[in-house]
């Protein structure tokens, strides 16, 4: 009797403990990073000027998934066309043309939500690597439409939180982050090249007050369970940030506009607007996340930055 439950026993342990081992290195072997872009491409590439410079930058970076601002004049065809060149087989846009917003992937995307209404440009939800990401571009003419555009965002994200989504919230914000006070205040020449436009508007429209930046529309995003990673793996990397440092945060503008057509005019108007946020759990899997400043082309293909971020995931099934 005891031979037969000794026998059974390593038996047993001959099947099944490999079995187990193998569950194992399958479940290691299944986690894989994703990388994240997000671009706003400057009227639809320079009305396509910088297109073909885009493209190869793309590739170079392999993203496997991309959201976009300013496709302007583009619909979904048009994106998914495009999106081919850069390994892209999915796409989809907000609408079908105009200020267009877009997200391209290498894996299938289901559109949630495209809402237009109540906010100026939009934003576009869809789900693709196992992700919630939305794509969003805030209107930069008045603090009290983007409040309620931000608004709508938190709720949303809130939402998607209480469904155990894991989240993606990116885009063109128009907007500054508190946590970059300390440099955004410094930046004279770019609170004086905007006083002009700010002066004539309502006081709750003003995004300058008393000669320093309002936060309002950030923080509201900010209140939803989301993880600016950009700003954590800078504060990880920089303990005691020197105030050159800190404009390494800077996603607008490129020298490609004329009033910053050098680094030395540059360097006073340079702010943070671009954003990618990311749910707690994603965020905590974020092994690096930037600006991208130090490649020569984008220089000339936008007047944006690109913020990038990679993350660890399970691979999806």
């Amino acid at each position: 009797m005891y031979r037969h439950v000794v026998t059974l026993f390593v038996t047993g342990w001959i099947l099944l403990g490999p079995m187990k081992l193998a569950t194992h290195l399958n479940a290691a072997d299944s986690e894989t990073t994703l990388k994240i872009l997000n671009y706003n491409v400057f009227n639809g590439f320079r009305r396509n000027v910088s297109f073909e410079t885009a493209i190869k930058w793309v590739n170079e970076q392999s993203p496997d998934i991309a959201g976009w601002q300013e496709l302007v004049g583009w619909n979904e065809d048009r994106l998914k066309t495009a999106a081919k060149k850069w390994n892209h087989p999915y796409a989809a846009t907000l609408k079908g043309g105009g200020y267009n917003i877009g997200l391209s992937s290498r894996q299938p995307i289901e559109v949630l939500q495209r809402r237009t209404a109540n906010f100026w440009h939009g934003y576009l939800h869809c789900r693709t690597a196992g992700l919630d990401v939305i794509v969003c571009h805030l209107w930069p003419g008045s603090r009290r439409q983007q409040i309620k555009e931000a608004t709508l965002l938190y709720e949303l994200v809130v939402r998607l939180d209480q469904q155990g989504r894991e989240i993606i919230l990116m885009g063109d914000f128009n907007a500054h982050s508190r946590t970059d006070q300390s440099w955004i205040d410094q930046q004279q020449p770019l609170i004086d090249h905007r006083w002009p436009g700010n002066e004539n508007k309502m006081l709750a429209d003003r995004f300058i007050v008393d000669g320093k930046w309002n936060f309002d529309v950030m923080n509201k995003i900010m209140e939803a369970p989301l993880q600016d990673v950009v700003r954590n793996k800078f504060d990880l990397q920089h303990p005691q940030p020197s105030y050159k440092s800190l404009l390494d945060l800077a996603s607008y503008p490129t020298t490609v506009l004329g009033h910053v057509n050098t680094p030395e005019k540059q360097e006073g108007f340079l702010e943070r607007i671009d954003f990618i946020l990311a749910s707690p759990d994603l965020a905590k899997r974020c092994q690096s996340a930037e600006i991208v400043r130090d490649d020569k082309p984008l220089e000339s293909i936008s007047d944006h930055y690109p913020v990038m971020a990679v993350f660890k995931v399970n691979e999806p099934h």
